[in-house]
């Protein structure tokens, strides 16, 4: 997500008068602006249109069902409770635990970490953003799940103690009423959410880390001067203060989790129309995004109604996802606009209401995942939580007559009267705080290990670099034994190419626009949207891509999978991120730098070309590598749109890429297609990861030019 503009810094100006070049320049700049509202329109549009019919056809049943048909010829109705439960249940358990690890990380990285060591393990985090998805869920199945499944797995373990909770329970039952044993294969919900969990980490602790940092000094100097230890001083000054902006950060994180793909497709085994929803998180299942990807063979126009149900499937995702983005960018924006008077407010009806709402928000939570947990258990842990709730209320009414509990209750009330427990707590928090952090660091560390132990042997096999997957030579020459990816590093590389050479030039525009020209509705319209559209699941750009452009033979006739569509695809992916870095890199330009410029008679807009995107260049370089980093190591959009290919015969063919090299044979057991997969994942990993670190190089240019 794009972070705001410093505060106090000046607008820039704008000039509106007679001179033509400035009206065609800003017309052109402000339809490139518009191309990015009606982007996000028409997928709308298409996804409503194109479901229309299985929406009547399937009817309330489409929510209610699990039953999900291999093809829509016979005209049945389509059921999708079972990928609907898995995605509710997968995101919310990665919630629960990245979320905590997390802020957990935020705190740490803002309040205790030092200057000289807070630089570097921001970066590490910030390198698991840059980790494509399907690393993530190649990782998870030739290492996690070994360490999850099998009999002496982490799994059966939580079954052999824990199985008395319904959640480690390893029996599911069918429709026929009979009971199946789980496979303990590793492979399940619980695992898929564990990669969840690390996939969200970087985005949810970026973001903490920034609306932590912008906290007053005041808010913590405070609470110390009064006594309070660092940790009563981060609880009760800095979270308050910055809530609205972190609970903005979770939402944002929830939304990645809800819209991930192709790691959960790796990960979580995918559902049977046997077996409904369950309450363990030991059994396979299915999320909406995972379903494209388990199955985008059988996402054919040609079984419309079919079709229809795989678009409508894809409506709930996109409606879901959007709505997630709105409420995460109005949080953030309204804690970004937050005051001291907001705290000097007096109560009102609707704030107490709120306040009463939100006292009740953890005993709804409790009893909603009490499938999981027990009935018995979850009201066990609503009635403790309500006893210190009413204990707490009852002190508080017996200190306001001056009045005091016994001792004991005083401290169960309220444990911070006891210094020695104040300090404890101090110790322990730090504690978790580090840990929190290691939660994030650690995946990092081992992904990068195995990647490279594994893959970099690969490269230097024979003709690895060089062949294609079939054997021929890239270059020409006779087929050998000796195969390769060298058709898909092309590919890739043709794919980003054309994907930049149309989205640099729209986000670039896009964002001039919005610095120079956009302090207006519109503006502040597609400010939003673009914002929306960087939240949008991956796989609902190939699926609006191959239902416009593919399924309507645009670019190549007879509905042909190609690379031009998957280009498309991955253009309008980076289009969001170029368009608001530029706006935001734009607007530290000093406006005594127009104004310099328009005092010597110059137009607006040659001032801008020649002055204002000159001194900015560094950053909006970054926003251009930023925007090529995250489509280099997409999978989802491709693997609709391009699909793949053993040799590359040109964008009109379906064309390869080294991410779909890794889904295709990484799911195969056969050493051979494990270690192509291995020297797929450290080619694309050294790209992507170079394109990081000169993201941050060209940062710190930037930053030290500026001193």
């Amino acid at each position: 997500m794009a972070t705001t503009s410093p505060v106090g810094q000046k607008k820039p100006i704008t000039v509106t008068g007679a001179n033509l070049g400035d009206r065609i320049f800003a017309s052109l700049t402000a339809i490139f602006a518009a191309v990015i509202i009606l982007i996000v329109v028409v997928f709308g549009v298409v996804f409503t249109i194109g479901s229309w019919n299985a929406i009547w056809h399937n009817g309330l049943e489409f929510f209610t069902s699990f039953n999900w048909p291999d093809n829509g010829f016979d005209n049945p109705k389509f059921g999708a409770l079972n990928y609907i439960f898995g995605t509710l249940v997968s995101s919310g358990i990665a919630l629960l635990i990245g979320g905590f690890a997390s802020i957990g990380a935020a705190v740490f990285l803002s309040e205790y970490a030092p200057g000289w060591l807070r630089t570097p393990l921001s970066f590490m985090v910030e390198l698991l953003a840059a980790v494509p998805s399907i690393v993530y869920g190649f990782w998870g199945v030739q290492f996690l799940s070994g360490i999850m499944g099998g009999p002496e797995g982490v799994e059966q373990s939580l079954n052999n103690t824990f199985g008395w909770l319904p959640m480690f329970n390893n029996l599911v039952t069918t429709t026929t009423g009979r009971e199946l044993k789980v496979a303990f294969n590793g492979r399940d919900i619980l695992v898929a959410s564990l990669v969840l969990s690390v996939m969200i980490i970087p985005t949810i602790t970026s973001i903490s880390r920034d609306v932590i940092r912008t906290v007053p000094d005041s808010q913590r100097e405070g609470m110390l001067a009064m006594g309070a230890t660092k940790w009563q001083s981060i609880r009760r000054a800095v979270l308050p203060f910055g809530q609205r902006g972190i609970i903005g950060a979770i939402v944002l994180g929830l939304g990645r989790a809800l819209g991930e793909t192709i790691a959960v497709a790796f990960l979580i085994g995918g559902a049977s129309t046997l077996v409904g929803p369950q309450n363990t998180l030991l059994n396979r299942g299915e999320t909406i995004a995972s379903k494209f990807a388990n199955n985008y063979n059988e996402i054919s126009p040609a079984d419309t109604n079919g079709f229809s149900s795989f678009l409508e499937l894809g409506l709930v995702l996109f409606v879901i996802a959007l709505l997630i983005n709105i409420l995460a960018q109005w949080l953030v924006t309204r804690s970004t606009a937050k005051s001291n008077k907001q705290t000097q407010q007096k109560k009102t009806l609707l704030t107490t209401v709120w306040k009463w709402l939100l006292l009740l928000l953890f005993p709804i939570l409790v009893l909603m995942v009490s499938p999981f947990l027990s009935l018995a258990i979850s009201l066990i842990i609503i009635v403790v939580w309500g006893f210190f709730k009413a204990l707490r209320a009852y002190q508080v009414s017996m200190e306001e007559q001056n009045k005091h509990l016994p001792r004991p209750l005083e401290l169960i009330a309220n444990p911070d009267k006891s210094y020695n427990y104040r300090k404890f707590m101090n110790l322990f928090m730090q504690v978790l705080f580090v840990i929190a952090l290691l939660v994030a660091i650690v995946p990092l560390a081992a992904i990068l290990i195995l990647v490279t132990t594994k893959g970099l042997p690969v490269l230097f096999q024979t003709d690895f670099l060089i062949n294609d997957t079939s054997g021929r030579p890239l270059f020409g020459g006779a087929p050998t034994s000796n195969t390769g990816i060298a058709q898909a590093i092309l590919g890739t590389g043709v794919l980003v190419a054309l994907g930049s050479l149309i989205g640099i030039p729209l986000g670039i525009l896009a964002g001039i626009y919005l610095s120079e020209y956009g302090d207006n509705k519109f503006g502040q319209l597609v400010r939003f949207t673009a914002d929306v559209l960087q939240g949008i699941p991956s796989i609902i750009m190939g699926l609006f891509i191959l239902t416009v452009v593919i399924n309507t033979s645009l670019f190549v006739p007879g509905q042909k999978y190609n690379g031009w569509a998957g280009a498309l695809a991955l253009a309008i992916m980076m289009v969001p991120i170029i368009t608001r870095t530029t706006e935001e890199i734009l607007r530290l330009v000093p406006v005594s730098l127009r104004e310099a410029g328009l005092a010597l008679g110059v137009p607006k807009w040659k001032t801008t070309l020649t002055v204002v995107i000159p001194s900015a260049i560094s950053g909006v370089i970054t926003g251009v590598i930023l925007g090529v980093a995250r489509i280099a190591g997409e999978t989802a959009p491709v693997l609709l749109t391009a699909r793949g290919n053993d040799s590359f015969n040109g964008l009109n063919d379906q064309t390869p890429a080294l991410t779909l090299i890794m889904y295709t044979y990484g799911r195969r057991p056969d050493t051979l297609s494990v270690d192509r997969s291995w020297g797929a994942a450290f080619t694309l990993m050294v790209i992507v990861l170079l394109l990081s670190v000169g993201v941050r190089y060209v940062t710190r240019s930037r930053i030290k030019a500026s001193l």
